[in-house]
């Protein structure tokens, strides 16, 4: 209701924006004022980057021959001289319309021209460099240097090899379509040339839709490079440009329909801001991002997102207000609004509460594993494997790929075959799935039911996850593997350790150490309570104080990093067959929920709660009965009763 309502005011508001002439100049503007926020924490450091070039504009520090797919050393250059052009063209900056800037910004500008950098990634040289050499031409405009003032030639070289969104190729699609348009806009503003504004607009927004390829789908998820969810990173790229753009051509007629920019509202509020706990994005959510580069998954990039949104969409401006105090993490920060949802485009789930975030990710023979390339998320296979998060502050994970043990990704069994060489690597920018069974079903309020078959014969599986409320319920029967050497194993979790590892109320370790439990019993770590009933398997602990570099995840950025890790697993054994495990991860300052596991097995697993909900997932045609009522199977499917009593499904497709 609240979101229809906010529909119809949007549709009010953008209406009353039309104008009929394209102000150019107040576009201009505003995203001068956008700029000169992007770099307000730098202006000062103008000056110093100004007096620091050589005689021909160049850093004696860049090198502008290199052409790295990931870290290309030339894209420094266009980053200090936005700086320069920021404090020399922004009003109210301390050294606006510097004479000594400006000459320093126009030395900048021709050695750029003069050098022609180039990288053996499209990108940089498609998206990256023209969309910052359009802001900082901007910003020069702004400061009083005319288009007619530039290094000859400029304008035409970034019309030429720029990119072109009208071009239908396999990189002008979703958020990549988008940043390429995005720059023309540039171009078409800096010229005041309204007919290519125009088609650049068109083309920005063609994306702002629903779609069945790559981009926003109808439940809300987003694609990129094939049928592969990314929340974060390209969904980032999206909503970010979809919202500073809808934001900066207020008051035209260069707008797509009121119902279409509504969608930018929509996945921000639906999926995309559910999906960042704390000031990080949750690692199942940013796909390669996880493994690339230190700090790429933090969160506190999306600030100028929410200032945008407030603009477009006032009628949630509470809500941006909130997720904006979580971000700069201020200490009377709501509690994040609970959310619980499947995602079936994308074979994913998540499940919001005030006090922790689950997810849970796989693939299907409908959706792409996640993927690895340009050298990122080298040792990432297993990320599509059901893998799981537990976050309660946010950071559980952050950063902390170059020290995980890949062969213990959370929530994933596998058969630990312990070297980073034997982690599966396949072809680069995702792969499809193999398995036909991935439903998930939910009430739309506090619960769902997601579950997989893994159908490969050497290492078969049903894996299901149940988010009841404060309580998730994590099920695996018939697990089984080929391997006789490598013991099959279940993750449960791997944070960084935080505090002492107890069981049953009495301390484990709280430094470096492993051991095993028996079960039953209930641990607790930090902010969750990870509870196991009796288990065939044998139930292993380990903290490990680690030392490592980010090269081992993404060889192109060498960094150290050091910390304790935390590992809790169930060894099945080598050569397992017909194995099983069950736990429930709940937070640990709430009561322990009232589980019941109902079944658990290769036809059927199912559970109930005390608050009167129930899921069940059926691996074949078959009925079973619950307080009373009986459940039917017709096909394989999922089904779930939710506090309201109502009896929600979604089942396999028929043959």
């Amino acid at each position: 209701m609240a979101l229809r309502f906010a529909v119809v005011c949007l549709v009010c508001w953008l209406s009353a924006w039309v104008g009929a002439a394209v102000p150019f100049d107040a576009i201009r503007g505003r995203i001068v004022e956008d700029m000169a926020h992007a770099e307000r924490a730098n202006l000062g450091e103008a000056g110093k980057l100004a007096a620091a070039m050589t005689a021909e504009g160049a850093w004696a520090d860049i090198d502008y021959a290199d052409r790295h797919r990931t870290r290309w050393a030339p894209a420094a250059h266009l980053r200090r001289l936005r700086t320069i052009a920021a404090a020399f063209g922004a009003p109210g900056s301390p050294r606006y319309r510097d004479a000594a800037l400006r000459e320093a910004l126009l030395r900048g500008l021709g050695c750029w021209q003069a050098k022609h950098p180039r990288c053996d990634n499209w990108w940089y040289n498609q998206i990256f460099a023209p969309q910052r050499l359009g802001e900082i031409l901007l910003l020069a405009q702004e400061g009083g240097i005319a288009p007619e003032a530039l290094p000859g030639g400029m304008i035409a070289r970034w019309r030429a090899e720029g990119g072109d969104p009208t071009r239908k190729s396999g990189i002008t699609t979703g958020s990549n379509l988008v940043n390429i348009a995005a720059h023309c806009c540039y171009r078409a503003i800096l010229t005041r040339d309204e007919p290519a504004l125009r088609i650049a607009t068109e083309r920005l927004f063609a994306p702002l839709a629903f779609t069945e390829a790559e981009g926003l789908q109808r439940d809300l998820s987003y694609h990129q490079h094939g049928p592969q969810l990314y929340l974060g990173n390209y969904g980032y790229d999206w909503l970010e440009l979809n919202a500073a753009w809808l934001a900066r051509l207020r008051g035209t007629d260069l707008l797509p329909p009121p119902e279409r920019a509504a969608l930018a509202s929509a996945y921000a509020l639906g999926a995309y801001f559910p999906a960042i706990r704390g000031r990080w994005y949750l690692f199942n959510a940013v796909g390669r991002q996880q493994a690339s580069e230190p700090g790429r998954a933090k969160a506190t990039k999306n600030l100028p997102i929410l200032r945008w949104l407030t603009a477009i969409d006032p009628a949630h401006a509470a809500d941006y207000a909130a997720i904006r105090a979580r971000l700069r993490a201020e200490p009377d920060a709501p509690a994040p609004v609970p959310l619980t949802r499947v995602f079936p485009r994308s074979d994913y789930a998540l499940h919001v509460r005030p006090d922790f975030t689950f997810d849970v990710r796989t693939a299907s023979v409908r959706t792409n594993r996640c993927e690895w390339g340009n050298d990122e998320n080298i040792l990432g296979h297993w990320l599509a494997e059901g893998a799981t998060g537990f976050v309660a502050a946010g950071d559980e994970y952050a950063d902390i790929a170059p020290l995980w043990d890949w062969w213990r990704v959370p929530g994933v069994t596998v058969a630990d075959r312990r070297a980073d060489a034997a982690i599966p690597r396949g072809r680069a920018w995702g792969q499809r799935g193999k398995d036909a069974f991935v439903l998930g079903v939910d009430d739309g309020a506090d619960a769902l039911v997601f579950a997989r078959r893994r159908e490969d014969a050497s290492a078969p599986g049903c894996f299901a996850w149940f988010a009841l409320g404060d309580a998730v319920v994590c099920l695996g029967a018939g697990l089984g593997s080929a391997d006789p050497e490598a013991p099959l194993c279940t993750t449960l979790d791997q944070p960084w350790a935080r505090g002492p590892l107890v069981a049953d109320g009495k301390p484990v370790a709280d430094a470096p150490g492993a051991g095993t439990l028996p079960t039953p019993v209930t641990l607790t770590h930090a902010a969750f309570r990870y509870t196991l009933p009796k288990q065939a398997a044998t139930l292993r602990w380990r903290i490990a104080r680690r030392e490592g570099n980010w090269t081992r995840v993404s060889p192109a950025f060498d960094v150290p990093v050091r910390g304790d890790v935390l590992t809790l697993w169930l060894d099945h054994g080598a050569a397992a067959q017909d194995a099983a495990y069950a736990y429930v991860v709940s937070p640990k300052r709430l009561p322990p929920p009232e589980i019941a596991i109902l079944a658990n097995t290769p036809a059927l697993q199912a559970v109930a709660d005390g608050a009167g909900r129930a899921a069940f997932v059926f691996y074949a045609p078959g009925r079973f009965t619950h307080a009373g009522r009986e459940i039917v199977a017709e096909r394989p499917g999922v089904f779930l009763i939710g506090r309201d009593g109502r009896l929600r499904a979604r089942q396999a497709d028929a043959p």
